[in-house]
């Protein structure tokens, strides 16, 4: 027999909209009323007598989706025991078979109970029943398809994403790679000593550039990917860069996606401190504002720099396009020009929530 892996499991379980929650729930009994109004007006009764009909049928599909939700609820664990063919006409199935009972019941109790002359009370309960039947095969047959087609396309789109996002963090990695082997060679004739020190520090950023790992991690692993490189560029450029970190230790397991602080230090670095004539300072700092990890990198602006020279635009976009996959609108980047400050200094400032954006799960 076919094993099912874990990851085929979630997906499905996550074909079926949950009915176990009340919001799936809530939804389903709002459009079976919906329905209800629409029979109800199709008749074209009035009156007090349009007023019964909408209230049976309000009963009579409420049961209906009622005990629909229950039993998908009931049989959803046995979700990831079988294929997606399967569990597709399993579900079909269940919704037959339901319907076919609350009909039935339906359609005793409204006629030989509540004495309803109206809508069940003009044909047979056989008859009846075999309608209703026949009429919640085809709805469930096109319902259970629209959600198989919903949950593919949801596949699809996680599938391109991702795909993306691995594109998109292939792109940066030789962008800081090229940059930090540019500053070895430099030092590798002059200072041999310190250019052994910068191997290992960017062994260091190859290892976390090359390495297999999620999008995300602690704002402490980012930084320390910071550290080794500003490592490389202080051997490189000496006293003339400076370097300020103000970061509460509390934020340092704040989750973030890798390489998104470094790629606006190399940029500080580059189009800022190394075109100055005398020295210039770094500055990384991160707050807690509102819920949102807020890190901002400023860094003086060379005399005669224009706003849209500074920074490297392919990383700018590139981290933009990865905080829109991995957060959605939740996350933002802002660069711009700060002249409060004497001289003016360029600031790149991350703006990014706590979870990244979560997948609907069988809605």
């Amino acid at each position: 027999m076919e094993r099912i892996t874990p990851q085929q499991s979630l997906q499905l379980t996550s074909m079926i909209p949950n009915f176990c929650q009340g919001s799936s729930v809530l939804a389903l009994a709002f459009t079976m009323e919906l329905v209800a109004i629409v029979l109800t007006l199709g008749r074209g009764n009035g009156g007090d007598e349009a007023l019964e009909t909408f209230t049976m049928l309000s009963l009579y599909l409420q049961w209906i989706a009622l005990c629909s939700a229950a039993v998908l609820c009931w049989s959803r664990r046995w979700f990831p025991l079988a294929r997606p063919g399967v569990v597709f006409f399993y579900c079909w199935g269940l919704l037959v078979v339901v319907v076919m009972a609350v009909s039935a019941v339906a359609h005793k109790v409204f006629t030989e109970v509540l004495r309803w002359d109206g809508l069940m009370a003009q044909e047979p309960r056989v008859y009846f029943v075999l309608r209703h039947v026949a009429i919640a095969a085809i709805v469930a047959m096109l319902l259970l398809r629209y959600f198989w087609v919903r949950h593919q396309w949801r596949l699809q789109v996680k599938a391109e994403g991702e795909s993306r996002y691995q594109a998109l963090n292939a792109r940066i990695r030789p962008h800081f790679l090229f940059n930090s082997l540019n500053s070895l060679a430099a030092l590798i004739h002059v200072q041999p000593d310190d250019a052994e020190s910068m191997v290992v520090d960017l062994s260091d950023l190859f290892r976390a550039s090359l390495e297999k790992r999620g999008q995300m991690g602690p704002l402490a692993d980012e930084i320390g990917l910071c550290n080794a490189y500003l490592r490389i560029e202080k051997l490189r450029l000496g006293e003339k860069l400076e370097i300020e970190w103000d970061i509460p230790d509390r934020l340092l397991e704040w989750p973030v996606p890798m390489l998104v602080v470094q790629p606006l230090v190399e940029n500080a670095v580059h189009h800022g401190i190394s075109k100055m004539a005398g020295r210039g300072e770094v500055r990384i700092a991160g707050r807690e504002i509102f819920g949102r990890l807020v890190i901002e990198v400023t860094n003086p602006i060379p005399q005669g720099e224009s706003l849209q020279s500074q920074g490297n635009r392919i990383a700018v976009d590139n981290i933009a396009q990865r905080l829109n996959l991995i957060y959605g609108d939740s996350a933002r980047l802002e660069l711009g020009r700060d002249l409060r400050l004497e001289g003016g200094v360029f600031r790149a400032r991350l703006v990014l929530p706590r979870e990244p954006k979560k997948e609907p799960e069988g809605d």
